[in-house]
């Protein structure tokens, strides 16, 4: 990818980068806020507030009200909703220096920062328990796409579907179940679900997102590691932003699963 860098660009990301400045944009983002305001909220001088607004303005991420507060442009805005995904990578580095967005699809690499409230989970059983403990609290709704059967989570899925819990899973078109997991995969529950359109199963030939949701929240979301493999470490949340992103990644991939 080539990125066309212009001195828009660089003066945007110049501004961006002072704690300052940037502390100055997520209050006026709040509320407006004139000058005396700012000054004392920050216990800045009137000449170091003046100065700071003045860049501000310059670069069209604040505009000045009539009643002489200052407010932040359309274009301060997206600016700071773009930002969030680098609040989240950020918070993050050692997480994403071993695991990978590559094959996420590019517009929910934009929205990343819908996940900035996540909590990184970086042990694989108190995810399992995340997820296991979604299905055990969910009342309408399980959605999830996996590269494997997780077998510690079946039997809870069953009682799920006899409380009336809706499934949809994707999973691996070439995913291999031992014996021991497919007897209780084939759980005859499971089958009279499917045939009332309770449990619907599709396919992919290739997983890009290891997802768990639920009605309540996020059990897991969880990218592959640099040799593509998925080791379950990731994030939970129960953040609104989140949950929307994952419900509009998991229709993005159940519109292109096949059964």
């Amino acid at each position: 990818m080539v990125i066309d860098i212009s001195q828009d660009l660089c003066n945007l990301l110049f501004e961006l980068s002072n704690v300052d400045r940037l502390n100055i944009l997520l209050e006026l983002r709040k509320t407006p806020m004139k000058l005396s305001s700012v000054s004392k909220r920050f216990d800045f001088t009137v000449p170091e507030t003046a100065r700071n607004i003045s860049r501000l303005q310059d670069t069209a991420l604040i505009a000045k009200n009539v009643d002489g507060s200052f407010h932040l442009t359309p274009y301060g805005e997206e600016a700071l909703q773009l930002l969030q995904g680098f609040v989240f990578l950020s918070k993050h580095v050692e997480y994403f220096t071993n695991h990978t967005l590559f094959a996420l699809p590019p517009e929910f690499k934009i929205g990343l920062g819908a996940l900035e409230n996540c909590k990184v989970i970086n042990e694989v059983t108190v995810m399992l328990y995340k997820i296991e403990n979604m299905i055990c609290e969910a009342e309408e709704y399980v959605w999830f796409v996996a590269d494997q059967v997780l077998a510690s989570a079946l039997p809870l899925a069953v009682e799920a579907v006899k409380r009336g819990v809706e499934f949809r899973k994707i999973l691996l078109r070439s995913v291999n179940i031992p014996e021991s997991i497919l007897a209780q995969a084939n759980d005859p529950v499971f089958e009279r679900a499917a045939r009332a359109k309770k449990f619907e199963s599709r396919h992919l030939d290739k997983v890009d997102v290891a997802l768990f949701i639920s009605e309540k929240e996020v059990g897991a979301v969880c990218f592959p590691n640099l040799a593509g493999k998925f080791d379950y470490i990731g994030f939970n949340t129960t953040a609104e932003s989140a949950h929307s992103w994952s419900k509009s990644l998991f229709s993005y991939y159940w519109n292109r699963a096949t059964r």
